[in-house]
């Protein structure tokens, strides 16, 4: 895993698009969807708000309605490969936490389970590295930290 600081002039995830080789399956005014380049399930996508946002700990209450639209396309793209967005067992919905985040710009993991492999299982489990998104979006609801 590389940790990185990119400034939003030079972070890869500010100039997202198809010409630059991203294989985009959702864009809209505020969200790219796109395939994990390193996928670690059966699907992998991540989604990305086109706002440069630090990471999941730089997230406040005024962030949730951005969260909450993530999570939303995040199902929806899960359904739409045939995976089961409230079943566990088979997909999952979340954010690495600094500093265990490979770019500086906030990303959520959509999984359609199964995992690759034993390590890609662990790394993405909640623990103090991995956290789900809907316990982020919690908090932020609760006027709390995000993680």
């Amino acid at each position: 895993m590389v940790f990185c600081c990119f400034r939003p002039s030079t972070c890869p995830f500010c100039h997202v698009s198809a010409t630059n080789g991203f294989p985009i399956v959702h864009e809209d005014d505020d969200l790219i969807a796109f395939h994990d380049r390193s996928p670690g399930a059966a699907m992998h996508l991540l989604v990305i708000p086109r706002q440069h946002i630090k990471n999941v700990k730089a997230l406040d209450a005024s962030h949730g309605d951005l969260l909450e639209k993530m999570i939303d396309l995040g199902r929806r793209l899960l359904k739409d490969h045939g995976f089961d967005p409230d079943d566990p067992s088979v997909s999952r919905l979340g954010f690495h936490i600094p500093p265990f985040n490979s770019i500086d710009h906030l990303h959520l993991h959509v999984l359609g389970l199964p995992f690759k492999n034993a390590f890609r299982t662990l790394k993405y489990s909640p623990n103090w590295w991995y956290t789900h998104a809907a316990s982020v979006l919690h908090h932020l609801r609760q006027g709390l930290d995000p993680v």
